[in-house]
């Protein structure tokens, strides 16, 4: 099934974990795809092989996200060697996990400056572009601790919380030509998340109705249904990928 036939997409952090399954599955769509990324240009150029193994075209594209003319640049660079783009994927994020009381203040910043202020970034270079063509569709990658908050890890939470309230501003303020849709997972076995433990794995299991963990292609599938016409009448909606875990 290749329901992104002829279209291109761009997907942020697609060097690994979420981003590199986001992409592979778009391309397996049927989708071109642009590549951003951050510093690692070895990882990417793999994840590039992999998606030009599907028989569609991948190029690389640098940049960081918390730089508001780096984000400019890149989308303007994009747009131009790509030939247009139909999909854009937010999925460059960061996380530091550390109890209330030693929380540092840089990595407060630094966290609402990629999840938050870096999409946000991102949606506002790219929505000309799209609105110009009278279509396009943004997929915003956010987390279940959007809902439930995380003690553990509180700015990553409240950043993600906040990407839940620009997915619904933005289906708005873009609205009828572009959709905006966001995707929560639960944890997901990526090397971002290497460091659980086996307790903390096994807690999740027991909790979650489904039994298990999240895998990155898991998140994919639900990106790849909101960026393709299946989706056409579906705007500022999040799906939770979480295997029921926001329910207990």
């Amino acid at each position: 099934m290749q329901r992104l036939a002829g279209k291109t997409a761009f997907v942020t952090g697609a060097s690994r974990g979420i981003g590199r399954a986001i992409a592979l599955r778009l391309a397996e769509e049927g989708a071109d795809l642009g590549l951003g990324y951050l510093r690692n240009e070895r990882q990417a150029e793999a994840v590039a092989r992999e998606v030009e193994a599907k028989g569609v075209k991948a190029r690389l594209f640098a940049g960081d996200v918390r730089n508001d003319a780096a984000v400019r640049a890149m989308v303007g660079h994009a747009v131009e060697s790509l030939g247009g783009i139909d999909v854009w994927v937010n999925n460059a994020g960061v996380e530091f996990e550390e109890p209330l009381e030693l929380i540092r203040e840089v990595h407060w910043d630094d966290t609402f400056a990629v999840n938050v202020k870096g999409l946000f970034f991102c949606c506002r270079a790219i929505a000309p572009h799209m609105l110009a063509r009278e279509r396009g569709v943004i997929v915003n990658i956010a987390s279940r601790f959007g809902y439930l908050g995380d003690p553990g890890s509180l700015p990553y939470g409240a950043s993600k919380a906040a990407v839940l309230n620009l997915t619904k501003a933005l289906a708005k303020r873009f609205a009828p030509h572009v959709r905006v849709n966001a995707v929560a997972p639960a944890y997901t076995e990526t090397d971002m998340m290497a460091h659980a433990t086996p307790e903390y794995i096994a807690k999740f299991h027991q909790n979650t109705p489904l039994a298990r963990v999240a895998r990155p292609e898991d998140t994919a599938a639900a990106v790849a249904f909101l960026a393709s016409d299946d989706a056409a009448f579906t705007t500022g909606a999040t799906i939770l990928v979480d295997g029921g875990y926001t329910l207990k």
